[in-house]
């Protein structure tokens, strides 16, 4: 099955609060950097940064990063960081998808992003921080997707205590043998190695 995401573009507006700002740039032509280390092809992106660290993007590269998770979205979903809301719209029309609750930490990410996000009744958004967040159900499908950096020191700290938190909160394999829990690029950090 091939993801298809939803056109962020034309979805969002340029916006600020905060230390959090959402913008649109552009990847032209003469960007070699952008076009041959980052693997960024040129066109016209949108981005939100926290103190000008790149939080998430619509990049091939986000898109690509986020596939494995969009492709096994099942039954009830919980998403913990909601980003630029690329993955929740990607997920929130499949049929396969009964509910999703995202957790977010930050209220300036969720004043800028919210109100711009068509959002349907299956969504539920919670601003909480995702490593004190109790769960009132168990879940099909969990993504944890909090990071800006990544590397082997996220992975032990962050993502491994996560993943155990979070491991309790899914259904049994025996209710869904497809169930499905990650981290956005968990084997990135765990060897150091960095996303193109």
């Amino acid at each position: 099955m091939g993801v298809t995401y939803p056109d962020m573009n034309s979805l969002l507006e340029d916006s600020f609060s905060g230390e959090f700002r959402l913008e649109h740039f552009e990847i032209k032509p003469d960007n070699y950097r952008a076009i041959y280390r980052d693997q960024i092809p040129v066109g016209t992106y949108v981005v939100l940064r926290q103190s000008g660290q790149v939080v998430m993007s619509n990049t091939p590269m986000e898109k690509r990063t986020n596939d494995e998770f969009v492709e096994n979205a099942h039954g009830h979903v919980l998403i913990g960081g909601l980003g630029i809301g690329l993955v929740l719209l990607a997920i929130q029309d499949n049929p396969e998808v009964e509910s999703i609750t995202v957790v977010e930490k930050n209220s300036e990410v969720l004043d800028i992003i919210q109100p711009q996000l068509k959002l349907n009744s299956k969504v539920r958004i919670v601003h909480a921080d995702i490593f004190e967040y109790e769960p009132d159900m168990k879940y099909n499908t969990i993504w944890l997707d909090i990071w800006n950096t990544i590397d082997s020191d996220v992975y032990h700290e962050e993502m491994v205590p996560l993943m155990s938190k979070y491991r309790k909160h899914l259904v049994s394999k025996s209710i869904d043998p497809n169930r499905y829990i990650n981290c956005w690029a968990k084997l990135n950090a765990k060897y150091d190695r960095p996303l193109v």
